[in-house]
Order: structure tokens, then sequence, then C-alpha cells
């Protein structure tokens, strides 16, 4: 015998199954920027800071409105962030030089989510006395900046490898 549910017990049920098909229907939705930001996606050029904000075309910006960068995980996002420090010798002559080298990089996951190529316009910034130390070397620096500029096909994902380096001089020795 099937006990007989009373009309808010079954909304409750309904409710329930409703919200559990949702959550399964988000997850599995695609993530992708909000209608006000969709329209960068749409040019063939696409500009990333260092921190993997999308920079918005400032042309295109709302009347009155100041265009803000924004983080899109699906577009952009960095893994093997890492630091470190080494020595480096040479000799030269009859002196040993050695100097203290510290190393910041980390590496661009970029995905092209539209239906159209687009080129995407890493700008890191370069602390002064630093130097820019990545394979591909960037297609230009301007001032403190490097830019890499990277063309992505349609639903493809291309990491880029991103270091600054900066060398301090240490105490030569002879040898």
């Amino acid at each position: 015998m099937v006990p007989m549910l009373n009309s808010r017990a079954r909304w409750t049920g309904f409710a329930l199954a409703a919200a559990v098909c949702l959550s399964a229907a988000a997850r599995q939705a695609p993530q992708t920027a909000p209608p006000e930001r969709r329209q960068y996606y749409s040019f063939n050029e696409i500009h990333v800071d260092q921190d993997c904000r999308i920079l918005p075309d400032p042309a295109h910006a709302p009347p009155g409105k100041k265009p803000k960068a924004y983080t899109d995980p699906a577009v952009c996002h960095l893994i093997n962030i890492f630091q470190s420090q080494h020595v480096e010798e040479r000799i030269q002559g009859d002196q040993l030089l050695r100097w203290r080298v510290d190393i910041r990089e980390h590496e661009f996951v970029l995905q092209d989510i539209s239906d159209a190529p687009v080129t995407f316009v890493v700008e890191q910034d370069v602390p002064k006395n630093w130097t820019v130390d990545s394979d591909p070397q960037p297609k230009q620096t301007i001032g403190q900046t490097a830019y890499f500029p990277v063309v992505v096909e349609p639903g493809q994902i291309v990491h880029l490898h991103v270091g600054v380096r900066h060398q301090t001089p240490m105490r030569t020795r002879p040898v």
C-alpha cells in the first residue's frame, strides 16, 4: 500500500527535484561572462594583463562609463605560479663572477570560446631592472610592459609560459 501525500508534501518534493535538476544543469553549463561583457569576445583581439584580467577596449565602452578589467576563468586563468632563487656563476679571466638570480614565472591558460579565431595579447608588466625570461620572447616591449600575442582557434586551449628575472651581482672571487 502506497501512502498518500498531501499537496504540501508533493510540492516540497517537486521543488526539491527541480532544484536538483537545475543545479545539475548549472554544473554542466559552460561558464560565460555576463551579457555586457560578451561584447568584448566578438572582437578578434583580447588584451589580458599579468593577472589574467580581461582589459576591455576603451573605444567600445558604454558612454559615460569607464571600462573595468574583469576575470573570466573560462577564457583566461593562471597555473604553475612559481618564484625561485639561485646563484649563477661565470669565470672571466682569473675572476669568478657570481649573481643571485630571482625568477617569477607563471603560465597563462587561454581559451577561445567564440566561433572565430582570436588573438590574445598578454600584457606582462616587467618591474624596473628585471628582464623577460620567457620562451617565446615577447613580440614587443613598450616601457615596462612586454606584449605576447597568441593566436587561438575556436575551442582551442593554449598555454603560454611567461617569466621575469632579476640579477643581483655578488662579490667576485679569484679563481
